[in-house]
């Protein structure tokens, strides 16, 4: 049976102490073509939090913690203007993963470009997966099922921390730059970017 679990959370830091100011600032940046895109949560209603995807069936689990920023949680429109940064993973094993399991899927180091099917009998692609919806409601990703990467595309986490939150259990810093399509033949280069994100959605 196919099973769905998809928990996004969205807000800001509550500890009462003071953090270095880098470490409170959760945002995501790149360059598309000429224009400089910037989500910076806190400002302008942005918001920045973390979520789960996991299927499992007859084959496996196809696993994804994921981090998603987003312009404001108070517009209806929210969705038409957003972006995701997603881990995927694929178990041979139909059990729910533990927690540190989730940790580890943005864990510091270079990742490939992976897929994520709703499926795991199609096993996805094991890497990083970038969606980019456009202030047009858009959607464009970088899922291999829809387009090869170009030789100049990388994805690296440079800094993954464990924090004691309640809503979520890390934060992660990395830079990327990738091809995302719209799966009609048409594609958009997304350069130079970087985030700091809220991420490990707290399952357990």
């Amino acid at each position: 049976m196919l099973v769905l679990v998809t928990l996004i959370v969205f807000g800001c830091n509550t500890k009462t102490d003071d953090p270095e100011p880098e470490d409170n600032r959760f945002f995501v940046e790149f360059t598309q073509d000429v224009n400089e895109v910037l989500y910076e949560d806190g400002n302008a209603n942005y918001g920045n939090g973390p979520g789960i995807d996991s299927y499992p069936d007859s084959a496996g689990r196809l696993h994804s913690q994921f981090t998603t920023f987003i312009r404001s949680a108070l517009d209806p429109e929210y969705e038409n203007d957003i972006f995701t940064i997603q881990m995927v993973r694929f178990f041979a094993d139909t059990s729910w993963i533990t927690y540190n399991t989730s940790f580890l899927l943005f864990d510091e180091g270079t990742y490939n470009y992976g897929s994520w099917n709703e499926d795991s009998t199609y096993f996805g692609i094991d890497g990083a997966v970038m969606t980019y919806t456009d202030s047009e409601g858009k959607i464009w990703s970088s899922d291999q099922l829809y387009g090869s990467q170009e030789p100049w595309a990388n994805f690296e986490i440079t800094k993954h921390k464990a924090v004691d939150e309640s809503q979520f259990g890390a934060k992660t810093k990395g830079t990327f730059n990738c091809r995302v399509f719209d799966g009609a033949g048409l594609h958009l280069d997304l350069r130079n970017g970087s985030f700091h994100a809220r991420t490990i959605f707290q399952h357990e």
